[in-house]
């Protein structure tokens, strides 16, 4: 449990040190800026389904995205790449404890800042509407997103220096362009996971529900599934971490 927290501790430093926090930071303030002042004007109904219209896109399809390709990529690629994973791989430490705690550390720093941005755009939105309807879920989906995104980045920044490319490929080619133009693809998006997470939590009154089950083509909402298929995904990237760890160890030897 030590190795395990002193791994968190470290990896926390290293993928938000400098300035890259402040960077990431000012892009998690965009959803709240965009509801600021995209509801001026609005009446609390309007104001509600304008922050389903503009401000949560914003949050999934671009922030926590970024955040996580950002932070999750560099959890175990920034030490291969400066040769400082052999220091950690010769400790008495199991390699799935390694890539655990890797994941950890960047998924509590990505959702930090992510949900940093999402708690914001709620409020706002209470400032117009006088209601927090959305908090609970946009956190929510901000979790699950970040606990997906994270665990896949993690994994890319592992096998390639171009994590960073690659992920943005992913993001603007794959989640925010072809997944979206066929429905059927939704199962395979990382950002209507979370979306579903969200919409499940959301009352079917609130206004612009039928547009967001549109958005999820055949995915269905659902809070409790979306948590499990994150949960998936993360537990399968551990195990492919840990046996890339244990490749490195065959190949030194």
């Amino acid at each position: 449990m030590r190795a395990f927290v002193s791994i968190v501790r470290v990896t926390t430093r290293q993928v938000v040190g400098g300035r890259r926090w402040i960077v990431l930071s000012l892009l998690a303030l965009l959803p709240p800026v965009v509801m600021w002042f995209s509801s001026l004007t609005l009446t609390p109904s309007a104001s509600i389904d304008r922050y389903n219209d503009a401000p949560l896109p914003t949050l999934l399809l671009l922030v926590v995205p970024i955040v996580t390709l950002v932070v999750g990529s560099g959890a175990l690629g920034d030490e291969r790449r400066d040769g400082t994973l052999s220091f950690l791989l010769v400790r008495p430490v199991r390699r799935a404890t390694i890539v655990s705690a890797k994941l950890a550390a960047a998924f509590l720093a990505a959702a930090a800042i992510a949900g940093m941005g999402g708690a914001l755009a709620s409020f706002v939105l209470a400032l117009r509407a006088d209601t927090w309807v959305t908090f609970a879920p946009t956190l929510t989906a901000v979790l699950v997103g970040t606990a997906a995104y994270t665990a896949v980045f993690m994994i890319l920044g592992h096998l390639t220096s171009r994590a960073v490319l690659i992920g943005l490929v992913y993001v603007f080619v794959w989640e925010s362009g072809i997944s979206f133009a066929a429905p059927a693809l939704a199962n395979v998006s990382i950002s209507r996971l979370g979306l579903s997470a969200y919409v499940g939590l959301l009352p079917e009154s609130t206004p612009g529900f039928g547009a967001l089950t549109e958005v999820l083509g055949v995915l269905e909402p659902g809070a409790g599934g979306a948590v499990a298929k994150a949960a998936g995904i993360t537990l399968v990237c551990v195990l492919i971490g840990a046996f890339l760890l244990q490749r490195l160890d065959a190949t030194s030897e």
